[in-house]
């Protein structure tokens, strides 16, 4: 069990076709795992593909900031943890906390600010108040 703030959005090995020249995982590979950690974490809360689809909305990452703080290798697992940190009216923020499955080590973090559009208008648009409560609910309790 951990104290760490969040759910776990993500469980994952890394290839070895996820490593760069210096023989390990490669950049594009810890966002491609921090993406997949991204959309169940959504969902938990109905932000769904059918969703998204649905209502003609898109959420744009505007600020995506990752932090390295390990090396890995091919054949580590990781889990990541997600929880959200902020909602706005259009806007929220969250963070993915990656640790190596193996001894609980954070190995990388990603702080994401994303923005809620309308696809054919272009522009940002309000989160319905119901997705909203759900999210500020979730940040309120700790637990995500």
């Amino acid at each position: 069990m951990t104290d760490r703030p969040g759910i776990v959005s993500h469980r994952g090995v890394f290839y070895p076709r996820d490593l760069d020249i210096m023989g390990h995982v490669n950049v594009v590979s810890y966002l491609t795992h921090f993406d997949a950690a991204t959309w169940s974490f959504f969902a938990d809360v109905g932000i769904t593909p059918d969703w998204i689809r649905g209502a003609g909305f898109a959420l744009s990452a505007v600020r995506y900031d990752m932090q390295f703080k390990k090396e890995l290798l091919a054949g580590d697992v990781v889990t990541i943890r997600s929880h959200f940190t902020r909602i706005g009216r259009s806007s929220l923020s969250y963070v993915h906390e990656m640790s190596n499955g193996a001894t609980g080590e954070v190995v990388a973090t990603a702080e994401v600010t994303g923005v809620l559009i309308d696809r054919q208008a272009r522009r940002s648009v309000a989160f319905s108040p119901d997705l909203a409560d759900r999210i500020r609910a979730m940040i309120e309790d700790g637990t995500t």
